[in-house]
C-alpha cells in the first residue's frame, strides 16, 4: 500500500471532515513506516498512531476518536510520624524557601546519624502538598546502609509514578532521565530523595520543572551540590526532648518527674532515635523495671547496647556512618575516643595517629562532613578548628576501640608529649609567682606534628583544662612523675584566675602525687605557692596558711631560698586579707630582703606591693603611696605590664582615700586598657569597682551604677564571691549617698552575708560601718548603735584607725 498523502487537491469535504478532530484521534489501516502528511506537519506511522487535529485522507484509512489518557497523581510519600515534636524554626525556614514564587528550590536537610532528618522531611512535604497538585514522588537511596539503589533503577519507578506503562520506559539510563525530565517539566510535584550519599545521585534525580520542589536528606553535607538551601539538623532542645519522651512512654513516663525525664534524655544526647527507642522500651515497663533502665542508661560502657528496640538500634545506625569511611580514618575514628569526650583540633589526632598536622585535618573534615565529629561550641584563640564527639558517638568510637583490641600506650605517650611541650611553653606567662612574662602569643615545637601557635595561653586554657586534666592523669597512671606534676600544677594560677576552685583542688591533688613520688622539692614549693593562692582567693584564710607552712617547711635548712621568700610574702597576703596587719608587714619586710639579696627584681616588687597593701589598710596613704610608685617602677623595670597596671589602680585607691577621687579616675582609665585581655578578667572587673567609687565620691551615682553593673558580669562570670559581696557594698554606699534607703540596705545586708561566709573579717567590718551610716542617715538610732558597735569591736581588734573614728561616732551620737 502506498503512502497516504494529505495534500490541496484532496475534497474539500474530507478535508473539513478530518480536521474537525481533536485530540485522542487514532488512525489505523496505514502501513508501518508510511508517511502521513498534515495541513501542520509530517508523521512517521510506527503502527496505530494518535495525533490532535489536522486532516488526513486515503485510501482504506480508517480513523476513530478515543478519550485521553488520563496520567495518575502519584504519592509515594511514606507516612509522617504522629510523634513529632519540635522542629519549629526549620519547618518555618523550609516553608519560607518554597515559598519563592516560579522557581521552587532544592532544600537539603543535612546531619548526623538518628537525628530525625527523614521524620523532618517527610512532615515538611506533606505539609506541602496542597500546594503541588501534581503529587509527590519519593526514593530512599538507601547511601549509607550498604545497599544503595542505583539512580537508573530509582527512575524507572519514578516513571511508572507517573504513568508511564512498564513496557514504554525505556532501558538506558539517558533515555529514562530524558523522559523524567519531559514528564515533570511542566508539574507541581514534590520529590523527596532520602539518605543520598553522592552529590551526583541527587544531580541525575533533579526534574528539569522549575515548579518541581526538591527535598534531600543526607548524612553528608553534600556540599558539592549547587542552588540549594541547606537546613542544618542537631540534637533537640533538652525540654522538647523531655516533652517527646513523655509522649512516647505514656504509661510509666506519668510516674516519672520532669527531672527524671531530663535525665534519660541527657542519656540519649537529645538525640531523637535514641529517644524514640528510650521511650518505646519505657513505655512497656513497669515502675521498678523503669527505674533500673534508666540506672543501665547511665553506665556509659552499656548505653549503646540499652538503645535498642525491634529493627531500631542507636549503634547499627551510627555503623553505617562508619563504614563509609577507609581503614585510616575509622582508625582516627577509634583514636579520637582517647579524648573521652572533650575538645579535639587537627593537631589532637596527629599525636594520636602518628601522622602530620597537614593529614589529620583532612581526615577531621571528612568526619565532619558525615557528621560523625561536630564543631565545638568553643575556640582556642588559636588557628585550631575544634571538634567534639556526641555523647552517645563518644561511647560508640570507646566501644570500637575496645573492640579492636588496640594499645592505647603509644597514642597516650605522643599526647603527652606534645602537652608537657605546650605546658613548658605557656607556664611562665600564666604562673603569678614567675618571671612575670605577659601571657602573649607563642609558638611551641610538637616534634613531628610540627609547629603550634599559640594566640592566647588563656583562651587556649580555657578551652583545654579537661584535656590536660585528662592528659596528667593519663601521665600519673603511667608513672610519668614528670610530666604528671608539670601537667597538673601549670594551669593552677589559671584557674585561680578564672576562679574554678573546686578543679584547681582536683589538678593539685594529682600534681602533688606525682611531685611527691617524684621527690623533687622545687616542683613540691611551686605547687604549694599556687594552691595557697587558690585558697586565698577563696578568703580560705587557714587554708592558705597551711599550704605555705608545708612549702616554708621544705626549705627550713635553705632560709634565703627564692621560694621560702615567695611563701612567707604570700603568708602576708593572707594575713593581711585577715586583717593581721602587723604580723603581715613583717613578712613582706622579711621576704623582701631575701629576695633583695637574691637580686630577684620581680618577687622584691611582689614583696613591695605587699607593704603597700598593709599601709593602705592602716590609711596611712602617704607610705601606701610611695610603696606603690615604687612597685609600679619595680614591674615596669620588669617588664610586667599587667601588673605595672594593677599596681597603678592602687595608687588610685590612696589617691581617693586622700580625698582626690578625680585624679583616681584618669588613673583607673589609664590602666583599664590593660585589661581587656582574657588573662586580667577579673582586673577588669576590679578596676570598675574602684570606678564606681571613685564617681560615688564626685555625686555621679548613675554611672557609678553602670560601672557596678560592669564589675558584676566579670564577676557572675568567674564566680567571684568575694568581690561581688565588695561590689554589693559599694552599690549600697552609691545607694545610700543619693537617697535611696531600701535598696542600699538590701545590698549591704547582702555583702555582709558573703563576707561573714568568707570569713573576710576587714569586710565585714567595713559593711557595718556603712550599715551605720545608713541608719544614722534615716534616723534610726538603736540600729545606728547596734552597727557601729559591731564595727568598732571589728576595727580594733584588726587595728584600724577606723576603731578610733567609730569610738568618736558612738559617743558623739552622729557620723563625721
Amino acid at each position: 500500500m502506498e503512502d497516504a498523502k494529505v495534500g490541496g487537491d484532496l475534497q474539500q469535504a474530507g478535508n473539513d471532515a478530518i480536521s474537525g478532530l481533536g485530540g485522542g484521534t487514532v488512525i489505523t489501516g496505514v502501513p508501518s513506516d508510511a508517511s502521513v502528511h498534515t495541513a501542520h506537519s509530517t508523521t512517521t506511522v510506527h503502527g496505530d498512531v494518535t495525533i490532535s487535529g489536522g486532516y488526513v485522507a486515503g485510501r482504506d484509512i480508517h480513523i476513530s476518536h478515543v478519550a485521553p489518557r488520563v496520567l495518575p497523581r502519584p504519592n509515594l510519600l511514606p507516612r509522617a510520624t504522629s510523634d513529632f515534636v519540635n522542629r519549629v524554626a526549620e519547618l518555618e525556614d523550609a516553608a519560607r524557601w518554597a515559598d519563592t514564587g516560579d522557581q521552587a528550590p532544592v532544600i537539603v536537610l543535612t546531619g548526623p546519624a538518628g537525628v530525625g532528618k527523614t521524620a523532618l522531611a517527610l512532615r515538611f512535604c506533606h505539609a506541602q502538598a496542597d500546594s503541588h497538585p501534581d503529587g509527590a514522588l519519593f526514593a530512599d537511596l538507601g547511601g549509607f546502609g550498604g545497599r544503595a539503589r542505583r539512580t537508573t533503577d530509582v527512575l524507572a519507578g519514578f516513571l511508572l509514578a507517573l504513568g508511564t506503562p512498564a513496557s514504554d520506559i525505556p532501558s538506558s539510563f539517558q533515555d529514562r532521565q530524558d523522559l523524567y525530565r519531559s514528564m515533570t517539566a511542566q508539574s507541581r510535584l514534590i520529590v523527596l530523595i532520602d539518605n543520598a550519599s553522592k552529590e551526583a545521585d541527587v544531580r541525575e534525580l533533579l526534574p528539569a520543572g522549575p515548579a518541581v520542589m526538591v527535598v534531600v536528606t543526607s548524612r553528608r553535607r553534600l556540599a558539592g551540590l549547587t542552588g540549594t538551601r541547606t537546613l542544618k539538623l542537631g540534637t533537640l532542645q533538652r525540654e522538647a526532648a523531655t516533652g517527646l519522651l513523655r509522649i512516647l512512654s505514656r504509661g510509666f513516663a506519668e510516674q516519672l518527674s520532669d527531672e527524671a525525664l531530663a535525665q534519660v534524655a541527657s542519656y540519649c544526647g537529645d538525640l531523637p532515635l535514641a529517644l524514640m527507642i528510650a521511650g518505646a522500651r519505657l513505655d512497656t515497663v513497669d515502675g521498678p523495671r523503669g527505674r533500673h533502665m534508666i540506672s543501665a542508661l547511665g553506665d556509659e560502657r552499656r548505653r549503646l547496647h540499652w538503645l535498642s528496640a525491634g529493627d531500631l538500634e542507636v549503634r547499627a545506625s551510627f555503623r553505617l556512618s562508619y563504614g563509609q569511611l577507609p581503614a585510616d580514618e575509622q582508625e582516627a575514628f577509634r583514636l579520637l575516643s582517647r579524648m573521652n569526650g572533650g575538645f579535639f583540633s587537627g593537631w589532637h589526632l596527629a599525636a594520636l595517629t602518628g601522622t602530620t598536622r597537614g593529614r589529620a585535618d583532612d581526615v577531621l573534615t571528612r568526619l565532619h562532613d558525615l557528621h560523625l565529629v561536630e564543631p565545638a561550641p568553643a575556640t582556642d584563640g588559636c588557628d585550631h578548628v575544634l571538634y567534639r564527639f556526641h555523647d552517645l558517638l563518644r561511647d560508640f568510637s570507646q566501644e570500637l576501640f575496645t573492640e579492636s583490641g588496640e594499645s592505647s600506650a603509644d597514642p597516650d605517650a605522643r599526647l603527652i608529649a606534645a602537652y608537657r611541650a605546650i605546658a613548658v611553653a605557656i607556664g611562665p606567662r600564666l604562673s603569678p609567682v614567675g618571671d612575670g612574662h605577659s601571657a602573649d602569643r607563642c609558638s611551641v615545637e610538637l616534634e613531628t606534628i610540627g609547629q603550634l601557635r599559640i594566640d592566647d595561653p588563656y583562651a587556649w586554657c580555657s578551652a583545654e583544662y579537661a584535656n590536660v586534666f585528662l592528659v596528667a592523669g593519663r601521665a600519673l597512671a603511667a608513672q610519668r612523675w614528670p610530666d604528671a606534676a608539670l601537667l597538673g600544677g601549670a594551669l593552677l594560677p589559671f584557674l585561680q584566675n578564672r576562679c574554678l576552685w573546686n578543679t584547681a583542688e582536683e589538678f593539685y591533688g594529682l600534681a602533688r602525687e606525682a611531685a611527691d613520688r617524684l621527690g623533687d622539692l622545687g616542683v613540691k614549693a611551686g605547687l604549694l605557692l599556687n594552691i595557697a593562692a587558690v585558697r586565698r582567693s577563696q578568703a580560705r584564710w587557714s587554708d592558705s596558711v597551711d599550704a605555705l607552712n608545708q612549702c616554708m617547711a621544705l626549705y627550713k635548712d635553705q632560709p634565703a631560698s627564692r621560694e621560702r621568700a615567695l611563701a612567707l610574702a604570700s603568708i602576708g597576703v593572707t594575713l593581711r586579707n585577715e586583717g593581721a596587719w602587723d604580723s603581715a608587714w613583717h613578712c613582706f619586710l622579711e621576704s623582701r630582703a631575701v629576695l633583695a639579696e637574691l637580686d630577684e627584681p620581680w618577687g622584691i616588687a611582689f614583696a613591695t606591693r605587699g607593704l603597700g597593701t598593709v599601709r593602705q589598710s592602716q590609711e596611712r596613704w602617704d607610705e601606701a603611696l610611695g610603696y606603690f610608685s615604687e612597685t609600679v617602677d619595680l614591674f615596669h623595670a620588669a617588664g610586667d605590664v599587667g601588673r605595672e597596671a594593677m599596681a597603678w589602680i592602687r595608687v588610685g585607691a590612696v589617691l581617693r582615700g586622700q580625698g582626690r577621687p578625680g585624679q583616681a579616675l584618669e588613673i583607673y582609665e589609664r590602666a583599664l586598657p590593660v585589661f581587656a585581655g582574657r588573662e586580667h578578667r577579673s582586673w577588669a572587673g576590679i578596676t570598675a569597682v574602684h570606678q564606681a567609687a571613685a564617681l560615688c565620691d564626685l555625686g555621679e551615682y548613675r554611672s557609678a551604677v553602670e560601672r557596678l553593673d560592669a564589675a558584676d558580669l566579670v564577676f557572675d562570670e568567674l564566680d567571684d564571691r568575694r568581690w561581688r559581696g565588695i561590689s554589693q557594698m559599694h552599690r549600697g554606699i552609691v545607694h545610700r549617698r543619693s537617697g535611696r534607703p531600701g535598696p542600699a540596705r538590701s545590698c549591704l545586708d547582702a555583702a555582709r552575708t558573703v563576707f561573714v561566709e568568707l570569713g573576710d573579717r576587714p569586710g565585714t567590718a567595713r559593711v557595718l560601718f556603712e550599715a551605720g551610716l545608713l541608719f544614722r542617715g534615716t534616723g534610726d538610732i538603736p540600729r545606728m548603735h547596734e552597727a557601729l558597735t559591731a564595727a568598732h569591736a571589728a576595727f580594733a581588734e584588726l587595728g584600724s584607725p577606723r576603731a578610733e573614728t567609730t569610738a568618736g561616732m558612738l559617743e558623739a551620737g552622729q557620723s563625721p
